[in-house]
């Protein structure tokens, strides 16, 4: 039989699964009709007990174990990347971390003493360190890059400059890892394979071949031993961050950073992850009548895997060397535009359009559209590559979300402060008023700037409330969840590329622009829900509108029985901790006064340096009265209170 194309593959498929579901109900109503006809003429069948000389049935022969080669009924279990790394790696690589540092302190007690010591210069020289530590420290800074509600704007701003032009890995190293991954031989694979990299980042690096079969690919290789790197990093980092929250940050401050960093590069190391988020958009877009200029690159599954991942190799513009042309007026790249019937504006409202549809509607959002990850073609179509952050919102989150674009399109700021607390939910225990009037004032001084006709394009962009939102966030100490984080960059990078393409857009009509879009794209899910629960199903909803009146019920009695009641478990787990906290802080005194003085004791008792004897009570009652040891328990004390302060304001789950 022929190989029919892909579309008509999929139409043939479909009617083979309907014709198959009709024959079932076929057969299942000529089953019933089969057993209500016997019963009929047989009418009631009454079991007759066995005779007795009748032979008992011979047991059927026991089933063999899975030790014999026999596949298991159970599925297979997740797939994890590692990501692990021991202590003696770690250690050597906490030794590269607190060199860097000091080369890091060295220049800027160098730029002090010159009296060049900004923030400007501070935040290059981190850039420096990163590059010079290698391609998992580049990534690193990065990662670091989208932190805005960590650092400053003017070091994350020198961060997203980190080079992607790491040296690649040697070839042959390549083509083992696509020949693992693979598990046969490259020739039988590819017919041409390019050994010379197209393209060298500090994760991968990305080659260009052609299958077999005569398709142009471009093959990703995951570096090796990039994985046990990226792991002895991140433990060197989180033994330095929590020795800084001994004395610096509040206990437990780092541990989310730390996760979310770690969530973030084990996403970019995952290529099959990559690879089907890729898939889904690929997917979703060729659905979406209105988002039919945009497409992904095709992914070859059967060849791809955690460290190699295949896809088509697609050409065109890249949007950053377009921006670079339009912003330094290059005839050369102007005329080749020209001759693509690229025009600026147009390809400013679909960045536009994508970005909100990748926020509202599609189950993730592409949290890194960069314009190097933005590929333009001919007919202002729109290529978007790199899926390997990807972020996505749980309804309560969506609508607090559109809640902020809706006060954002129609000028009201006490609509967007209110949007903005709900985003930040649950908040640490602040000044909930105090911090929503600072905001309040910082989002009417930008919407002036928005407003205002004769402001910059740089100034009429969202990303100066984005700015300032997370400085507030970061002068409160409100931490941010790593989703927030991906939208809030993705926002900036969109509204930013499309400012630069088109200096008089206007943000807020293209809004509302999208709406209409949108609202039709609502009106057809709608229709479609309201048939589904209009068909046999709606009894189920019944059923399950029944079992939530029941439950809602039996809560509402517990809730009533327990009115009474007071959450003396947290009062008492409190209670404990404070106790054992202190017990703890007695003994340490306790023991290193003793310790001390036994010493001390010793020392006079053997005449060692100036000591002189004296019996064991005028040494402790020296060592109590003396200046250094009321430093030292002042210290305890304070290091312990710390702990305590933090431990009962602490917030329980309810």
């Amino acid at each position: 039989m022929a190989k029919l194309p892909n579309g008509e593959e999929k139409k043939a498929r479909r009617a083979w699964r309907a014709r198959l579901r009709r024959r079932e109900r076929i057969q299942r109503a000529t089953d019933e009709a089969t057993t209500r006809w016997r019963r009929r003429e047989d009418g009631p069948n009454v079991p007759q007990p066995m005779a007795p000389s009748t032979p008992l049935p011979r047991t059927s022969p026991r089933r063999q174990g899975l030790e014999n080669g026999e596949p298991s009924a159970l599925p297979t279990p997740r797939r994890e990347l590692t990501f692990k790394a021991g202590w003696m790696r770690s250690a050597a690589c906490l030794a590269i971390w607190l060199g860097g540092g000091c080369r890091f302190a060295g220049g800027v007690l160098w730029d002090t003493i010159r009296r060049r010591n900004t923030q400007e210069n501070r935040a290059r020289r981190l850039r420096e360190m990163f590059e010079s530590m290698g391609p998992t420290f580049i990534k690193l800074g990065q990662q670091l890059s989208m932190r805005l509600d960590l650092l400053p704007y003017q070091y994350t701003r020198e961060l997203e400059r980190m080079l992607d032009g790491v040296p690649p890995f040697a070839p042959e190293e390549a083509m083992k890892v696509i020949a693992r991954a693979m598990g046969q031989p490259l020739t039988q694979v590819f017919s041409d394979f390019d050994s010379r990299p197209i393209g060298s980042a500090s994760v991968a690096c990305v080659y260009r071949a052609t299958l077999a079969s005569g398709e142009d690919v471009a093959v990703k290789v995951r570096r090796p031993g990039i994985v046990a790197r990226l792991a002895a990093d991140m433990r060197a980092l989180g033994w330095l961050l929590r020795a800084a929250e001994v004395f610096f940050l509040p206990p437990g401050f780092t541990a989310n950073f730390i996760f979310e960093l770690r969530t973030m590069l084990m996403e970019e190391l995952d290529f099959t992850r990559e690879a089907r988020f890729a898939d889904l958009y690929r997917r979703r877009m060729r659905k979406t009548r209105q988002l039919r200029f945009v497409s992904v690159p095709r992914v070859f599954f059967e060849y791809s895997n955690d460290e190699v991942m295949i896809a088509d190799f697609v050409s065109g513009v890249w949007l950053k060397d377009m921006l670079l042309a339009l912003e330094t007026q290059d005839p050369q790249v102007l005329a080749k535009l020209q001759e693509m019937n690229v025009d600026p504006v147009i390809l400013a409202r679909r960045i536009q359009l994508i970005a909100r549809f990748n926020n509202f509607e599609h189950i993730f959002f592409h949290a890194d559209l960069h314009p190097a990850n933005i590929l333009i073609q001919p007919g202002n179509k729109i290529v978007l590559i790199d899926f390997g952050s990807c972020g996505s919102f749980s309804k309560k989150e969506l609508i607090s979300w559109r809640r902020w674009f809706d006060a954002q399109s129609t000028d009201d700021v006490g609509g967007m402060v209110q949007a903005a607390l709900g985003i930040l939910e649950p908040l640490p225990p602040i000044d909930r008023d105090d911090f929503a009037m600072k905001l309040e004032s910082m989002f009417w001084n930008d919407l002036y700037a928005i407003k205002s006709k004769h402001s910059e394009w740089s100034e009429r962009i969202s990303a100066r409330l984005w700015m300032g939102f997370l400085k507030l966030s970061r002068e409160f100490k409100i931490p941010m969840r790593l989703n927030t984080l991906r939208m809030i960059r993705a926002s900036m990078l969109s509204d930013t590329i499309a400012a630069r393409l088109d200096n008089d857009q206007d943000p807020y009509r293209e809004f509302r622009h999208y709406e209409k879009g949108a609202g039709r794209r609502a009106k057809k899910r709608v229709v479609k829900r309201l048939h589904r629960l209009l068909g046999p199903s709606k009894y189920i909803r019944i059923e399950q509108g029944v079992e939530s009146v029941l439950k809602i019920a039996y809560q509402l009695q517990r809730g009533l029985d327990s009115l009474s009641s007071i959450r003396i478990g947290a009062i008492i787990a409190k209670s404990v901790y404070a106790t054992l906290l202190v017990l703890r802080m007695l003994l340490f005194i306790a023991g290193s006064g003793a310790t001390v003085t036994a010493v001390r004791w010793f020392a006079g008792l053997y005449g060692w340096r100036d000591y002189t004897r004296e019996n064991l009570f005028h040494s402790a009652l020296l060592v109590v009265k003396s200046e250094s040891f009321e430093v030292f328990v002042l210290l305890v004390v304070l290091i312990t209170f710390r702990f305590l302060f933090f431990r009962l304001w602490q917030k329980d789950p309810t």
